[in-house]
């Protein structure tokens, strides 16, 4: 108490002087508490002792409207023949400089002006002491008192900084228009970068959604609604992409501050995108404005990166550089203390007002390895480098938007192949892609979408020689794929829309080539006035693929295999419930044609290393969703599925490689005050069929099936837990998060061999993956 006196008397003391030095400036500012020091910042040019007293009078007659310690605001004198006393400031964020449009001044209940493009605001007010708010959505409300009095006219603008809202209900909830072509689920803000389990990368939250199985934790390889890995597309602001994650443990190879929007189909999804069979997981990149330069580092257990942006041409246009590389910690020597493994990825991105519209380059490459330490006959198991440069403008032209997109890029793979003796292999590719693609709306009840894109891509491999064919995997190929769409949304009336779209490909590769259609279509019907019914269906094709993708093995086996297929649908229902929760249900089915690994139990010796086989898939997914603006949000998601296939010779209906009959996962974060987050994740999946070989035996090297018999993987459950605080200061925000996935020890098995005895071996990890950061912004 008594040293808290103190220092209020030695700081009255200080400001005292501080006002009397540099009295009839024409400027006046004070701070009532260190509490309300942090909520603000504004750079005045003097500080008189007469208007500090005044404004401490005024506070103390009196608490605030929200109770906030009281500020006072540099004034001019009077000017005119009104007298009127001219206020001028500049409101901007806390922690991001960045201006604050719109910013709302009221006196009383009436606004009495607004922030303008660049924060600025200017108000008249009569000589006396005035008490106003500034609000902003986002924003906690500023309190401020402004007194008038005589002196110098000043032109300098005080600088005044409001405070992000950190906790409780938000102020303002990014709406994101309904996909009517297409069912899908969207991922914005805090979802994309603070959900628990996913390790803050914003492209792994899909593993948390229905109808997504994890291949094998905590690996990036996903299957959808019960096909291959490798049918489910990824597509970088409309192109088609490989693959957007680093190998294993990697992050996703774009850095978070370019992605704006991830929307997850997992299945029937627009006729824009093709030449996939399953799910699309379409990520939308922006560069927000930049009014100023602008800069972020991340430091974390296995990584460390960083991102500069700034304007150029006068606000004309920006340009951003990222990067981020991996390096060798203690939790990659405790998961495997014999392997190396890092990675490394850049990002440079150029906007600029070209007509009327706007141009984006993006250049963009990532690298993984997986190696021994020890360098011995085989130490490479993956090497894998993609660099890619695009050109795309989007603007408006007629009534409508255009969007045309040009993209080059050269990939190199060099890993091994299990299923051939691990035969090594290596490839170097090189791609040309365009789309081009027209929105408008035709009247207020139908909209019009359609487009078109080719790709070209070409292909040489190089490897050892093998007995076994390698149906065209492993030759130099070039493979030509296009496709144009058509596309409409109709809307009869309020409570109803159908969406029919076209959508039709070329395959040209192997000297073979082939014109596949997709029709598909997407229909809503509200019951209630919360309530929507949905139905979609359609056709998609794609080129065979291995089970997992992997750059520069793709576009392969037209002629020698042909083309896989599905022909989907389903049925659902979306509605609002209590406690701002909403309910998505969908029941799907569908019948597969696709390329898996040969069979291991009807060949004596593997001829072939993929085959078409027909199979189906059915189920329901459940989605309870709190949006991400309330203080607690989440959601529950749950899928019972099964998939199965038809298996040579005899045609036996069996389950398939990546049939899970249940998956659950519950996540939940909460902002609690003064900047901390918690959260968690608790995640279960059944077991799914795995082949279980004699120890040491292969079935490419022609071991009969009756030494193979099929097997269950165990049930698999984890628990994730995170932990977020922010601190805002004046010029810079700092984030800290903590993460612990799998804090049951869960064992994760991967593999089963079968013991001489008879009894299985299952080979499998026991770990809990820490993920611990910091992130720096200003």
């Amino acid at each position: 108490m008594v040293l808290g006196a103190a220092a209020f008397v030695i700081v009255r003391a200080l400001l005292v002087w501080l006002g009397r030095a540099l009295v009839g400036s024409g400027l006046a500012l004070s701070y009532a508490s260190s509490a309300q020091a942090q909520a603000t910042d504004v750079d005045a040019g003097a500080l008189d002792a007469a208007s500090v007293a005044s404004a401490a009078a005024v506070a103390e007659a009196g608490a605030l409207p929200n109770g906030n310690p009281s500020n006072l605001l540099p004034t001019a004198e009077p000017s005119g023949d009104n007298g009127l006393v001219t206020i001028r400031a500049r409101v901007l964020g806390k922690g991001d400089k960045d201006p604050l449009v719109g910013a709302a001044i009221t006196l009383g209940l009436q606004v009495i002006a607004e922030a303008d493009e660049n924060g600025r605001i200017e108000i008249s007010l009569t000589p006396g002491t005035h008490r106003l708010q500034i609000q902003q959505p986002g924003y906690e409300p500023l309190d401020v008192v402004v007194e008038a009095r005589r002196g110098r006219s000043m032109d300098e603008e005080s600088i005044i900084r409001l405070s992000p809202r950190l906790v409780g209900e938000r102020y303002e909830t990014v709406v994101v228009p309904k996909d009517l072509r297409a069912d899908r689920i969207t991922l914005r803000q805090e979802e994309l970068t603070r959900t628990p389990g996913t390790l803050g990368d914003p492209l792994r939250v899909i593993e948390v959604l229905p109808g997504v199985s994890q291949v094998v934790w905590p690996a990036a390889m996903y299957t959808v609604r019960g096909a291959n890995p490798g049918n489910t597309g990824f597509f970088l602001d409309g192109v088609r992409m490989p693959s957007l994650y680093h190998f294993a443990l990697g992050p996703s190879v774009i850095h978070p501050f370019f992605i704006e929007q991830v929307d997850f189909y997992p299945g029937g999804y627009p006729a824009r995108y093709g030449r996939y069979v399953s799910g699309i997981v379409a990520v939308k990149t922006t560069q927000p404005k930049v009014d100023r330069p602008h800069g972020s580092v991340d430091v974390r257990l296995l990584d460390a990166g960083g991102i500069v942006a700034t304007p150029i041409n006068n606000g004309r246009g920006s340009v951003a550089v990222a990067g981020r590389v991996s390096y060798t910690g203690l939790l990659l020597s405790l998961l495997s203390p014999d392997l190396t493994f890092n990675y490394w990825d850049y990002q440079t991105r150029l906007e600029h007002k070209l007509g009327p519209g706007k141009l984006t380059l993006f250049v963009f490459g990532s690298g993984d390895h997986i190696g021994r330490k020890d360098g011995t006959k085989q130490d490479i198991f993956a090497n894998i480098s993609t660099h890619r440069f695009t050109v795309r403008w989007n603007g408006t032209v007629g009534k409508g938007r255009l969007e045309a997109s040009t993209l080059v890029g050269r990939d190199s793979s060099s890993t091994f192949i299990p299923e051939l003796n691990n035969l090594p292999v290596s490839v170097k590719s090189l791609i040309s892609a365009s789309r081009i693609g027209y929105e408008r709306a035709l009247s207020a009840k139908l909209d019009l979408d359609v487009g078109a894109d080719l790709e070209v891509q070409s292909f040489a491999p190089q490897s050892v020689a093998t007995p076994f064919p390698p149906q065209n995997l492993l030759a130099n190929r070039t493979s030509i794929l296009s496709g144009s769409y058509a596309s409409l949304v109709y809307r009869p009336a309020p409570w109803f829309s159908i969406a029919p779209g076209l959508r039709y490909d070329l395959l040209a590769q192997e000297g073979v080539t082939r014109f596949e259609p997709g029709p598909r279509a997407n229909a809503r019907l509200r019951i209630g006035a919360r309530t929507w019914l949905k139905a979609a269906g359609g056709r998609f094709v794609q080129l065979p693929s291995l089970p997992v993708t992997v750059p520069g093995f793709e576009n392969f086996g037209l002629k020698s295999i042909g083309t896989q297929s599905s022909i989907q649908g389903s049925f659902g229902a979306e509605t609002a419930m209590p406690w701002d929760l909403t309910l998505d249900t969908t029941a799907f089915y569908q019948r597969l044609r696709v390329s898996d690994l040969a069979s291991i139990f009807t060949y004596e010796v593997q001829t072939n290393l993929l085959e078409l086989r027909d199979g189906r898939s059915y189920g329901l997914e459940v989605l309870v969703r709190r949006d991400v603006s309330k203080q607690l949000y989440g959601w529950l998601s749950y899928t019972l599925s099964k998939s199965e296939r038809v298996y040579p010779p005899l045609n036996t209906v069996a389950p398939s490689d990546w049939d899970q009959r249940h998956i659950l996962n519950l996540v939940a974060s909460y902002r609690l005050r003064k900047g901390y987050q918690i959260g968690g994740r608790i995640h279960y999946n059944t077991g799914r069929p795995y082949p279980v070989f004699n120890e040491g035996s292969l079935a490419a090297s022609g071991n009969s099936g009756a030494s193979i018999l099929y097997g269950k993987l165990p049930d698999f459950y984890q628990v994730d837990l995170r932990f977020d605080r922010r601190w805002v200061f004046d010029r810079y925000t700092l984030d800290f998060y903590l993460e612990l996935i799998n804090t049951t020890l869960t064992q994760q098995v991967f593999d089963m061999k079968r013991r001489p005895d008879g009894s299985i071996d299952r080979r499998g990890f026991r770990i809990a993956l820490p993920s611990i950061g910091l992130h720096a912004e200003w």
